[in-house]
């Protein structure tokens, strides 16, 4: 398989290694036009990659201790100018500073349980959309819940239940900035995919009818989103809203039976849209004691496998994507 031809558009300093910055915050300076965060060891990084240069500093860093230590979860805003962080008991906003903004506290959980709570911000920053899952810690009614804060002071701007059980979720903002798909992992028993709007002061929630597909990713434009089966055999991509399949990508289009039982290959939940009109799938297997990944870019209009991108990528959406080196360093590649 053929390596997709890139070229390295700019690489951050070491993380872990670089001084303590103090970001810029909203309103002073440049936009930030790509803002990635990162973590490495209880602090969270936050690079504006379009900033450009040899080696880019961190916008923001964040350390994720002191009340934080029991954070299940974290998110910067889309400005770098402060974190959410979200455990199994409270969500809470800390400034740039370091000083706490607001806090919601969770009622006590009524049992210890694997319950991973999930925050979002909004494509805008103005709300945090938090996934409790309420059902695995015995709080509540039995069935898990799904809040948008007001990111600006905490307060509930709305919420619904779910009818899962969830072990934990993902959530991935559309690029319309009204919608969400929320991804609620129930362990063995399966996988529920949701789609949420805040419309006034109510939180529209639509249910998907399938049990077994894994949220990966939606498509730059918004008109697609990208599942892998909860078995980990193949990749759909479905129409945005209805969840209609456009196309698929089965394991056996990327490996044969022989290799598929001998190296043990499934289809790993990640991967994403490369841009628009492109995906990478990611594979995963095992030669002896060895585990691998292999990220495979198709063509999502005529189903060819384009090639391979090395590494583990975080794809960005428009074409590039960030890998750390063996430095500790972010490099940004983008298609050649």
């Amino acid at each position: 398989m053929r390596i997709v031809a890139a070229r390295l558009l700019a690489r951050t300093v070491p993380l872990m290694s670089s001084p303590a910055v103090v970001p810029s915050g909203p309103g002073t300076g440049e936009a930030v036009r790509r803002l990635v965060t990162w973590p490495v060891e209880g602090r969270l990084y936050g690079f504006d990659l379009g900033a450009g240069g040899e080696e880019v500093p961190p916008r923001a860093e964040f350390v994720l201790g002191g009340s934080a230590r029991e954070a299940l979860g974290a998110v910067v805003a889309p400005d770098g100018s402060c974190v959410v962080r979200c455990s199994q008991t409270a969500v809470e906003c800390v400034g740039a500073d370091g000083a706490e903004r607001w806090r919601l506290a969770f009622e006590a959980p009524a049992h210890s349980s694997v319950g991973w709570v999930d925050c979002e911000f909004s494509s805008d920053g103005a709300q945090v959309w938090v996934y409790r899952p309420d059902a695995m810690l015995g709080r509540g009614d039995g069935g898990d819940r799904w809040l948008v804060l007001d990111a600006a002071d905490g307060r509930v701007l709305a919420e619904a239940p779910l009818p899962t059980v969830g072990q934990g979720a993902r959530q991935v903002m559309h690029p319309d900035g009204r919608h969400v798909l929320l991804d609620v992992g129930e362990g063995q028993d399966g996988v529920q995919l949701f789609r949420g709007a805040l419309v006034g002061d109510r939180l529209e929630v639509h249910e998907y009818p399938w049990d077994d597909r894994c949220l990966v990713d939606v498509s730059p434009d918004g008109r697609e989103f990208m599942t892998v089966g909860h078995g980990e055999d193949d990749a759909v991509f479905h129409a945005f809203p209805d969840g209609e399949e456009l196309c698929s990508f089965g394991l056996e289009r990327f490996v044969s039976e022989d290799e598929e039982e001998e190296e043990q290959i499934t289809v790993a939940w990640s991967g994403g849209y490369l841009n628009e009109e492109t995906a990478v799938i990611t594979l995963a297997g095992e030669s002896g004691d060895a585990e691998w990944t292999r990220h495979q870019v198709v063509d999502l209009a005529s189903g060819a496998i384009l090639g391979e991108i090395p590494g583990e990528p975080r794809l960005l959406g428009d074409g590039t994507w960030v890998a750390m080196d063996e430095q500790g360093r972010l490099n940004h590649w983008g298609l050649r």
